[in-house]
């Protein structure tokens, strides 16, 4: 296959592209404006509540939003299964935080955030490319305005609390999942050891992600937590086009589909994106936050995370799609030990350079992983 002469694929790639640069063009811009509108202390306690709602969202997700994708991509009609499953632990996990932090934007955002997983999913897995962009483009738009109408309101507690009233349009796609399919308990039975594989990958990749401000911030305060965010944050708009072709190829791969020169061309454009956080936005930077003096030091070292970020999920891919979880499993709790073990070493030893550095050496610990398991699987098969 010529993968640029092949117009179906450009078309499928330009749906979820421009969605996506726009919808996380403008969501990522907005939490970096916010970083100037907070300050430091009170964006860095921002996303320590963000890492609370993320791992809870992840916990009541029963199979993981993967999972969703690559079942429905092979026709597997479980959604109303996962979705019963998935719903009643979010309400169960959104009280239970209310009652523990008395912050009800935490908890709207676990339910909306699980919705927002479920539907979206599901839209990957059937293929709907179009609709999903819709849908993306809206729910980015709405977050804006009502995070920024709500923090004026009521305080940062809006920002949560705007999050997740913006995923309620996704609550048609779970309507109508429920109304397509039936609770099948023997079908979640029978993909019992997959959907369990892909809650483990869900939970210890969004554990990778988020346990980092749950330790920064006791030990180093909220303070340097938030320069640090903003440098994940400044990734985050990095990796926007990484992530386009990540949600493209899952249910790609999961179908059959052979998907290994745009996985090249991905790996190598997130060599350009590293060379620009490092070369480029510290220069910009200042000009914005003059505040975040330490995230000018955090961010050049932050945006080579870029690179194995882009080669762990694009073997991951293809684990999926055979549903060799386990190994994604296996390298995320890798990650998180080599991340805990950084922050409290590299960290102790270094500051705000040594969380860089632990940041940039759990994803590449990932991405080696990956790589070696791929390399033995392939050669057992010749």
């Amino acid at each position: 296959m010529n993968f640029f002469n092949n117009s179906k694929v450009f078309q499928n790639i330009t749906a979820i592209g421009i969605s996506n640069i726009v919808g996380s063009a403008l969501s990522a811009l907005f939490w970096i404006y916010l970083a100037g509108l907070l300050g430091a202390e009170n964006y860095g306690e921002l996303s320590y509540y963000i890492s609370i709602a993320s791992i809870t969202t992840s916990i009541s997700l029963i199979g993981g939003p993967a999972a969703i994708t690559v079942l429905v991509a092979k026709k597997v009609k479980i959604e109303s299964t996962i979705y019963t499953f998935s719903i009643l632990g979010s309400v169960t996990s959104a009280i239970v935080l209310y009652f523990s932090f008395t912050n009800i934007g935490v908890s709207i955002f676990v339910i909306g955030a699980v919705i927002y997983n479920l539907a979206s999913s599901e839209l990957l897995g059937k293929k709907f490319y179009t609709k999903y962009s819709i849908y993306f483009i809206l729910q980015k738009v709405l977050f804006i305005l009502l995070s920024f109408s709500l923090y004026y309101l009521i305080g940062p507690e809006g920002v949560l609390l705007g999050v997740g009233i913006s995923f309620s349009p996704f609550f048609i796609r779970i309507y109508r999942g429920f109304k397509d399919t039936h609770f099948d308990l023997n079908l979640f039975k029978s993909k019992w050891k997959f959907i369990t594989n892909n809650f483990f990958i869900d939970l210890t990749d969004v554990f990778s992600h988020s346990i980092d401000k749950l330790i920064i911030a006791p030990l180093f305060g909220f303070l340097l937590l938030g320069n640090y965010y903003l440098g994940i944050q400044i990734l985050a708009v990095l990796a926007i086009m990484p992530e386009i072709i990540k949600k493209y190829i899952v249910p790609e791969d999961s179908s059959g589909t052979n998907t290994t020169k745009i996985k090249i061309i991905t790996v190598l454009f997130s060599c350009l994106l590293a060379l620009v956080g490092i070369f480029i936005v510290p220069k910009i930077l200042p000009y914005f936050f003059p505040k975040y003096l330490e995230s000018l030091e955090l961010i050049p070292i932050i945006s080579i995370s870029i690179i194995p970020t882009t080669i762990a999920s694009m073997y991951g891919s293809k684990f999926l799609a055979h549903e060799k979880s386990t190994y994604l499993v296996i390298s995320n709790i890798i990650s998180i030990i080599t991340l805990i073990s950084g922050i409290i070493v590299l960290g102790g030893l270094f500051g705000s350079i040594g969380l860089a550095y632990s940041l940039v050496l759990s994803d590449s610990v990932r991405a080696f992983f990956l790589f070696i398991s791929n390399y033995k699987i392939r050669t057992k098969l010749i």
